[in-house]
């Protein structure tokens, strides 16, 4: 028999940075110790009174199915922490609980996106952006977030991509890959035009909890006047209670919007993990300062790294104001040679880098936009340093 995939997949791409585990994975097969500085994953276990609650919650049974748009409690205890850190006010009927981000955006997209409507996506952006719209037959188009503008929206250049086929309007601050936090400013131009031209706004938050600079306002769309009803919010536990694996995160949104997602998540996964979920309730309730001292604990990287990456020569960075990843600027050094391979993109710089230099970083082209690589500082200053070390060393005849 031969097997042909659906015509909806030819146009979705493999991940770049499934690209670099793949590779790394290789490597290891030899017996060649590799620097990964790749994943966007917290290094530190998750909190205990978490796995406890988890524990608790096995022994006690809690492990059948629960209501698809997920358990009353956990859907209270989100509204209780929108409306305490984010300024979001919504009832447990506007949530939906998801496993993790990635499905929310899934369900968000694939709910609200008929074929031939228009998507405005920023460049560079978390690459499944960049690919989930056109499953839904959707097109997509991209505004710049530039580093001469400190990754801030050009309205102009926002309004000009606009036609009466855009239903949709992506942002994600903090950013990944860049760290990039919309200012209010931002944030308060996009509103007025999602008001202007009648479109929906998603809005990736799912890196809220690690802003670093206390002069840093961090500003959800959804809270902006006129803009609840036209939001749609995804958020989760993966990055600032390093769940990466349990696999559980949320939609906040107007209930019209949420009864149509909740219908589309019950068929794709009945519900998220019971048990995760009683866990989830109590990482928001019991919080006992974990967040916060990873939250100083990456800053006290992200500064080290941002300093160190800036004395070299041929690279540059712009302080990231959240997140937990620097987006190195390479430009210079396009068109040289190192190691005998030419640097024609970053997709040269990132294999050369690996192969060479033993280290992992993830190319810009991921995301969208080629002269950078994305390094991740949710990682040891032990694995820091020795990615720094090796950079001098890559670099040097």
């Amino acid at each position: 028999m031969e097997f042909k995939q659906a015509h909806r997949l030819e146009n979705l791409h493999t991940s770049g940075t499934r690209v670099v585990f793949s590779k790394c994975a290789e490597l290891a097969a030899q017996g060649i110790s590799v620097t990964g500085l790749t994943l966007g994953q917290p290094d530190f276990d998750t909190p205990q009174y978490i796995i406890d609650s988890c524990k608790r919650a096995l022994d006690e049974g809690k492990t059948r199915y629960t209501d698809g748009s997920g358990i009353e409690e956990l859907k209270e205890a989100i509204c209780q922490k929108l409306s305490k850190e984010n300024d979001l006010h919504y009832t447990p009927a506007e949530i939906s609980v998801t496993t993790g981000v990635a499905q929310g955006m899934f369900v968000a997209l694939l709910s609200t996106l008929n074929p031939g409507d228009e998507v405005l996506v920023p460049d560079p952006v978390y690459l499944t952006y960049s690919e989930i719209p056109s499953i839904a037959g959707a097109v997509i188009k991209k505004y710049d977030l530039l580093e001469e503008n400190n990754y801030q929206v050009d309205v102009e250049q926002i309004r000009s991509l606009i036609t009466d086929k855009t239903k949709m309007l992506v942002i994600v601050s903090p950013s990944n890959p860049t760290g990039g936090v919309l200012s209010r400013v931002s944030l308060e131009a996009i509103a007025a035009i999602a008001k202007e031209h009648d479109l929906l706004v998603l809005s990736d938050e799912i890196y809220d909890r690690f802003v670093y600079d206390e002069q840093q306002e961090l500003v959800s769309i959804a809270s902006l006047p006129g803009m609840k009803e036209r939001s749609i919010v995804l958020n989760g536990f993966s990055k600032s209670m390093a769940m990466t694996g349990w696999r559980l995160g949320y939609i906040a949104a107007p209930e019209y919007m949420i009864e149509p997602m909740n219908r589309l998540s019950f068929y794709m996964t009945a519900g998220a993990t019971t048990f995760v979920q009683y866990a989830g309730v109590t990482g928001l309730l019991e919080e006992d300062g974990s967040i916060e001292r990873m939250r100083q604990e990456f800053k006290h990287r992200r500064d080290y790294l941002v300093e160190e990456i800036n004395k070299l020569q041929h690279f540059s960075c712009k302080k990231p104001e959240g997140a937990f990843y620097i987006f190195m600027n390479i430009k210079e050094l396009l068109g040289k040679t190192i190691k005998g391979i030419k640097i024609n993109n970053s997709n040269d710089f990132a294999s050369a880098f690996l192969e060479k230099g033993l280290v992992a970083v993830v190319p810009g082209s991921a995301f969208g936009a080629d002269g950078y690589v994305r390094w991740s500082y949710a990682t040891s200053m032990e694995n820091i340093d020795a990615g720094l070390d090796r950079l001098e060393k890559f670099l040097a005849d």
